[in-house]
């Protein structure tokens, strides 16, 4: 099973599920059992009414496959790249040094927390303590929309909770007070909820505007994608071919293409529309330009193009002019 042994990323990890739990535990404690509980269930097993049960359900399942989905996004190898050498007449061919100059395919970055190069990393995402890369980006962007979906039923769910407490008193001034822990709870839910929201549809955004041009946020930043042709078969590649899996946490996405090319951006194209060109290797988590050196390959493996050409046998380092990996 993949894991990454990161304190910060279990801590986030660990605290993710938290969350979760305990927004659960309020909307089912302080809403669904206050509405629909009853002495005659059609389940013993669980007391509510038709209704209630049916709301239940819905809610656990949209919870549930949140859970999964961030569980196979925290367990999932994100693209460690499986093909040791590279395909005939392939060209240019990179090694990484941190990774005992083994080949680096054209849209693979080595992530410093992973330690090992990744197949079309995006980011690091501490909140999964994982990369998310090819192979797991269908678990992440699942996660983000069922984590989502399940804050806004929250919100709804407590704000229709609230309002019919209102509806209900014939004189807000003769109500009675709401208990104190179902007001602390439900404000500390419904302010989580909206920070989830908040936090989440950035992120979804990040993961759709990827999609539709084939370019990771690394190289985002480094001002390239990969070969483009339309959203359809963009999805796919990350969700794979047939629609019944798209919104099932089940590995689907289609097999990594270690020879696609990472195409630059057009030249009066800049991230941000800044027109500077980025060195942000530190804060994307990944190796800056100096683990890569061009290579040449040979029956025996890779072999520098001129060794011994400089001090101490090293290869010679091919930078991007960008301080990151291409």
């Amino acid at each position: 099973m993949w894991f990454i042994c990161d304190p910060f990323g279990i801590a986030l990890g660990t605290l993710t599920w938290v969350m979760v739990i305990f927004a659960d535990w309020v909307v089912c404690r302080h809403v669904i059992d206050v509405w629909f509980a009853t002495d005659v269930p059609r389940f013993d097993w669980l007391p509510y009414t038709d209704a209630g049960a049916t709301l239940f359900a819905f809610y656990q399942l949209t919870i549930a496959l949140s859970f999964i989905s961030h569980l196979r996004a925290v367990t999932t190898d994100p693209g460690t790249i499986s093909q040791h050498s590279p395909p005939d007449n392939f060209s240019p061919i990179k090694q990484c040094k941190l990774c005992r100059d083994s080949w680096k395919p054209p849209r693979a970055h080595h992530c410093k927390t992973c330690r090992r190069c990744i197949f079309r990393m995006d980011h690091h995402c501490p909140w999964i303590n994982n990369c998310v890369g090819q192979a797991n980006q269908k678990f992440f962007i699942l996660f983000l929309g069922y984590t989502s979906t399940a804050a806004v039923v929250t919100l709804i769910l407590l704000a229709c909770s609230a309002a019919s407490w209102l509806w209900n008193q014939p004189s807000l001034s003769e109500a009675p007070l709401p208990g104190t822990a179902s007001v602390i709870c439900g404000g500390l839910v419904s302010v989580e909820c909206i920070a989830v929201v908040l936090f989440v549809s950035d992120f979804l955004q990040e993961q759709i505007e990827s999609i539709t041009q084939n370019s990771t946020l690394v190289e985002t930043y480094q001002r390239s994608h990969g070969t483009r042709s339309s959203f359809t078969n963009h999805f796919k590649a990350i969700f794979g071919a047939s629609w019944l899996w798209w919104p099932v946490p089940c590995t689907s996405c289609m097999p990594p293409d270690y020879t696609e090319p990472a195409i630059p951006d057009e030249p009066d194209y800049a991230y941000g529309g800044s027109g500077q060109q980025l060195d942000d290797s530190d804060q994307l988590g990944i190796a800056g330009g100096e683990t890569e050196a061009s290579a040449q390959w040979s029956p025996e493996g890779i072999r520098p193009r001129r060794p011994g050409a400089e001090a101490g046998g090293e290869s010679r380092q091919r930078h991007t002019g960008r301080g990151s990996p291409e």
